[in-house]
């Protein structure tokens, strides 16, 4: 954005107050609005202060239409200790918006990133908003913003947006096995590309095994901007197996709503249920969910509401503060005689059949270069009991390798976890 020339220099030694500033030019907008940004007459006058309030005025203009707007100092005194300034305004014409032009990307589609931007052709200019739109485009996992420039339309009063960007990483395969003596071998694999085809859609695909005792599948894909408006369609289906229990089956489509570092959940939704032996059953569901992600705190919480069986809820948050990582879970079914279960792991302890518990996880991460070591220790509460585990991890790149041991039982007797993050 242009901004005004001072011409001023003052010393460090200088010692002036703030004394009459007078606004002359064709102002266009309202002086009264705009002698409110000016500085009180007798503040310690300085540079900075002369600058910042030329750039407040002009920011107050580049939000009204008025992106081409200068200012410039006029006649300039100074009376006993009082600077007297007399700031020139050229705001030019009020400028709409004609084109989001999209350059840097190969692969995504321009037509959904533009949809990404909420900034209509016709719109009066405004600069904050156009900062705030760009910044939340900058959100999308596989785009970073490079710049963005406001450059004259082909027609008087109309402004084009350049964004410059870049495509960065649009999916990833993380995978993760762990061993002990007492619960055997246990895996995992998530797969996800959050661009498919250049237009935004996202598909996961996960899978979870522990020794004979419990396997889950799940597939779920996401269809961005339906009908045009800011949410999107989403679809999933899951597996679960729980030996000696039941087999679940669970098809759900659903909206997402998502603003900013939130997104929100509306999930309908039907279940296959069976016993071994048995016959089998179906029922539907509701399902909310919601999520908060920002730098260094997570936050998740989701319940499943079922006609006849209740509820179920899990909730959990993660917070990062300076060398430490806390991990914090809760679980619960409302109703204890129900044939649902969980079945969840705990580091250091194999799977186990549950229906409520909480978990509480701690790290102390030490950095040298690319080697992160950390001490770790699990608390938690099961069955009315408390189970401990300790150990250390160590990360290198996309590998990690972990120990937990349970509190109870011998070092030798613990489990390793390693984990990869390998992205495309």
């Amino acid at each position: 954005m242009p901004r005004g020339d001072s011409g001023l220099s003052l010393s460090s030694e200088d010692s002036l107050k703030v004394g009459d500033i007078s606004l002359e030019g064709n102002t266009i907008l309202s002086k009264k609005e705009i002698e409110k940004l000016l500085p009180e007459k007798g503040r310690l006058f300085t540079q900075a202060t002369f600058e910042l309030t030329i750039d407040k005025i002009l920011r107050f203009y580049s939000d009204r239409g008025f992106p081409f707007a200068t200012i410039k100092p006029g006649r300039f005194s100074i009376d006993s200790i009082y600077v007297n300034l007399e700031f020139l305004i050229a705001p030019g014409d009020l400028e709409r918006i004609e084109e989001v032009i999209i350059k840097g990307n190969s692969y995504t589609n321009s037509e959904f990133l533009r949809r990404k931007l909420p900034i209509k052709k016709g719109e009066v200019f405004n600069e904050t908003e156009l900062k705030d739109a760009v910044a939340e485009l900058g959100k999308l996992e596989y785009i970073e913003i490079d710049s963005f420039q406001v450059i004259p339309g082909d027609r008087k009063g109309w402004v084009d947006v350049n964004v410059n960007v870049r495509e960065g990483d649009m999916g990833n395969l993380i995978g993760a096995v762990s061993y002990s003596r007492s619960g055997g071998l246990s895996g995992k694999i998530s797969a996800n590309n959050k661009n498919l085809f250049g237009k935004g859609r996202k598909i996961n695909l996960d899978w979870m095994k522990e020794d004979n005792e419990f396997q889950e599948e799940e597939i779920e894909y996401t269809e961005p901007y339906i009908l045009s408006l800011p949410m999107d369609l989403t679809f999933s289906l899951k597996h679960t197996y729980i030996k000696g229990s039941y087999n679940l089956t669970s098809l759900s489509p659903g909206i997402v709503y998502s603003h900013r570092d939130v997104s929100f959940f509306l999930l309908p939704g039907m279940e296959y249920f069976s016993r071994f032996q048995e016959e089998s059953e179906s029922y539907p569901f509701f399902e909310t969910k919601f999520s908060y992600i920002t730098d260094p705190f997570k936050f998740f919480y989701r319940e499943r509401f079922r006609r006849g069986r209740g509820w179920d809820l899990e909730t959990s948050g993660d917070f990062s503060f300076l060398l430490f990582n806390l991990e914090i879970e809760y679980f619960s079914l409302s109703l204890t005689n129900t044939e649902l279960i969980f079945f969840k792991s705990f580091r250091g302890y194999p799977g186990m059949k549950i229906k409520r518990g909480a978990r509480l996880g701690l790290e102390l991460n030490f950095r040298f270069g690319n080697l992160v070591i950390y001490p770790l220790f699990d608390a938690s509460r099961i069955k009315n009991n408390w189970l401990y585990s300790y150990g250390f991890g160590f990360n290198v790149g996309k590998v990690s390798f972990e120990y937990a041991i349970p509190w109870e039982l011998s070092p030798m007797k613990g489990r390793v976890y390693i984990t990869f993050n390998e992205t495309p």
